[in-house]
């Protein structure tokens, strides 16, 4: 369900940049990356705080 969700949103032009001329790497900058990055390690963060994950040596 979520993958027809995600295929319809994309494929009815929520992302402005699929199949395009600007959907290659070279259309992002640094920037790009460090807030898809920073928002990754955020949700992964949370995700572990509610869960009570802890690092171990």
């Amino acid at each position: 369900m979520r993958e027809n969700e995600r295929g319809s949103h994309t494929g009815g032009g929520w992302n402005p940049t699929w199949h395009s001329p600007l959907d290659v790497w070279t259309t992002f900058t640094d920037d790009d990356f460090r807030l898809g990055l920073n928002a990754a390690q955020t949700t992964l963060s949370a995700i572990a705080e509610l869960t009570g994950a802890r690092i171990t040596d």
